[in-house]
């Protein structure tokens, strides 16, 4: 990541994230996107606002929305509004490209930054060319990879304003390589 970062500069972690960024010096997430919330594996994050994805539409997702505040520190997405959101971005939703119904996390984040016209997105820390994750305490496996492939290369056509700090993501998808402006 560049050291020197605009002052209005959101950090929005996909997951468990939030590890990798303090290790490297990054502040806490403003907003994190998580696939499920135990505490005890959450207890060394200080996660503030949560965007939280679930897999389909429950009574208590509807009360807790019917009951929602706009102070409220979290907020579910849908399955399919996570799908939604990656069909309006990315013109896809990319089934069948490999062995997954859709695009990461990390995707669909990005497909939420671009829908609420976020001016300039700068996807740091992630590869194409390696599995795992380097937050990964469980070593799990990345996956996604042909349908992230995919939809980078439609972010990259469609949002010229989506950068990338990593240069074989840019040239794995063609991303554009982000450059801190001067005075920045």
């Amino acid at each position: 990541m560049p050291e020197d970062l605009p002052a209005d500069t959101v950090h929005a972690y996909v997951k468990f994230a939030g590890r990798s960024a303090r290790q490297h010096g990054f502040p806490d997430a403003d907003v994190t996107l998580a696939t499920s919330f135990d505490k005890a594996r959450w207890s060394d994050l200080n996660v503030s606002l949560v965007l939280r994805v679930r897999n389909k539409s429950s009574w208590k997702v509807l009360l807790t929305r019917l009951a929602s505040k706009q102070s409220d520190q979290e907020c579910d997405l849908l399955s399919h509004e996570r799908d939604d959101y990656v069909l309006e971005a990315m013109k896809s939703r990319f089934r069948g490209v490999g062995e997954h119904l859709r695009p990461s996390s990390a995707l669909s984040m990005i497909a939420f930054a671009i829908v609420h016209e976020i001016p300039e997105i700068v996807i740091a820390g992630m590869s194409l060319d390696q599995t795992g994750h380097e937050y990964n305490d469980l070593n799990m496996e990345r996956k996604h990879g042909p349908e992230d492939r995919d939809a980078l290369r439609a972010v990259a056509a469609l949002h010229p304003h989506v950068k990338t700090t990593e240069p074989s993501l840019s040239q794995a998808t063609g991303l554009p390589l982000y450059r801190a402006a001067a005075g920045d």
